[in-house]
């Protein structure tokens, strides 16, 4: 067996180190291929001792399910070739602290890094750290081969056969080409995200029994998680995509609300004004931790408008500011942010607006979509919009159309959960049918996050069909998350994305 501990390899290459030139390549290595025994060779040719680290599971970022194979089990395989003297996991996003601490003479990388194109970047940090140590990086000559597009053609990470159905009759290369160009054209756009702050509260409990003379369900109280939502999560899982974010938003003027505000002021341009005798909106869910199920949920908030004061402020914000935005989102979660004065200038002033209007428990039947007159793009999802057409009979198609009528607006998308999206631009529908993973853990954001990438790539015309993949592709993301306890990462929905259309 030809596994180590860094420090054990470290040990061993310090007694040989002034008589062999050490080699190192690293990687994932899902699934190995003869691509990988050509590299191996001909690095071995090159040195004397070649050591081989993996990249432990909770650092792929090859999309969604990946990888196949954990990291004991690539180590494993790694070890049983004889070209490899030795082998280790690596616990770090990248091989950066592996040359620090091995110091290695030469680095090796497959053809599939000349011109250093690896959109996850990481790349860059490795060959500073080269640098450092003297070290010289090396790309073999084998013939390029991807685990990826072996791993793409034999096995299925989204467990749904409609898209690959659907996609089977587009031009991948085309889709996957536009999708990585309008995806760098949003990277550097102004954009405004409007909206209510929330604070999600995870309370975990292990359920009990019934208490004996009551018909309650009792449990025991383990821990409460607290993370930043509405607006602040919206703008959090926008930022990976877009550099110059602004926030416009109020909330109450406590010290835990300011806190809050506090920890996310590095993300983005914060424009919240703290409102006196005012409580910051706070939905706490209680979760059975044995499940990781929700049993109910409370909501701690008051039912009025911002006060004068307040609105003012915004106002004035908005008359100066909002036309220098190139695309504003607004989400009208229905908790007294958005007055009718407030509603009334954003669809004046936006050079390009984006709306989604919330139904939830607080605003049932009181929230519609119909309240706002223009849009440049509307986001809602099917009861959204059977409730504001006051239809549950018709089909989707004919209520968008219906909507469209209601609402001055170009481009109109309604997202069907599982079902997928379906967007209608300038008289034209388009379906996409979505990427379900493996497992769902929370939907909380779900649709929060579509919207806003949507938004984006609506704002600079990308095609409907790429724009639906890549919100269903950050969709997909968002459900394997907790609450938000993360956002979700760019290079895997790049990663999900290229997994779809290669």
């Amino acid at each position: 067996m030809k596994i180590f501990t860094l420090k054990e390899i470290e040990i061993l290459l310090k007694k040989n180190k002034s008589k062999k030139k050490i080699g190192l390549c690293h990687g994932v290595f899902d699934i190995l291929h003869e691509g990988h025994i050509e590299h191996f060779q001909e690095s071995k040719k090159l040195c004397d001792i070649l050591v081989v680290t993996v990249t432990s599971n909770n650092f792929v970022n090859k999309g969604p399910n990946r990888p196949i194979n954990n990291h004991f089990s690539r180590a494993k395989m790694l070890s049983s070739i004889k070209y490899i003297d030795y082998v280790a996991i690596n616990y770090n996003p990248t091989s950066e602290n592996v040359i620090k601490f091995l110091k290695p003479d030469i680095y090796f990388k497959g053809k599939d890094y000349l011109g250093n194109t690896d959109h996850t970047n990481k790349l860059n940090s490795e060959i500073n750290a080269l640098k450092k140590v003297k070290a010289k990086l090396l790309i073999t000559k084998s013939d390029l081969k991807s685990s990826s597009k072996l791993i793409n053609k034999n096995y299925t990470i989204f467990d749904n056969t409609k898209i690959q159905k659907y996609l089977s009759n587009q031009k991948r290369e085309d889709l996957l080409k536009t999708s990585l160009e309008s995806l760098s054209k949003i990277k550097n756009k102004k954009v405004l995200i409007i909206g209510d702050i929330i604070f999600d509260q995870y309370s975990y409990v292990k359920v009990m029994n019934k208490p004996i003379k009551e018909s309650i369900l009792a449990a025991k109280f383990i821990k409460t998680e607290t993370y930043s939502g509405g607006v602040l999560a919206a703008a959090n899982n926008l930022k990976g995509f877009c550099n110059n974010i602004t926030v416009l938003s109020a909330c109450g003027d406590d010290n835990f609300s300011k806190s809050i505000i506090n920890k996310n002021k590095k993300n983005f341009k914060n424009q919240i004004f703290f409102q006196k005798n005012s409580t910051t909106v706070t939905k706490r869910r209680f979760v059975d931790v044995g499940y990781n199920r929700k049993m109910h949920e409370v909501y701690y908030m008051k039912n009025e408008f911002l006060d004068e004061k307040t609105e003012n402020k915004i106002v004035n914000f908005l008359k100066k500011k909002c036309s220098t935005f190139d695309c504003v989102i607004l989400l009208d979660y229905g908790h007294g942010l958005v007055t009718n004065k407030i509603g009334k200038i954003i669809q004046k002033k936006s050079k390009f607006l984006s709306i989604n209007c919330q139904t939830n428990s607080a605003n049932l039947g009181y929230n519609f979509i119909t309240k706002y007159k223009k849009a440049d793009y509307i986001c809602i999802d099917e009861p959204e919009i059977r409730l504001a057409i006051s239809d549950n009979i018709s089909s989707i198609d004919n209520l968008i159309k219906k909507l469209s009528k209601k609402i001055k607006s170009t481009k109109i998308t309604i997202t069907l959960g599982k079902k997928g999206s379906i967007s209608y631009t300038d008289g034209r529908l388009v379906k996409v049918p979505a990427l379900i993973t493996e497992k769902v853990v929370d939907t909380i954001g779900a649709g929060d996050v579509f919207l806003v990438i949507t938004s984006m790539l609506n704002s600079i015309n990308t095609n409907s069909i790429v724009t639906n993949l890549v919100g269903n592709a950050c969709g997909a993301q968002k459900v394997d998350i907790i609450g938000h306890k993360t956002n979700i990462d760019v290079s895997q929905v790049i990663s999900s994305i290229k997994h779809l259309l290669k």
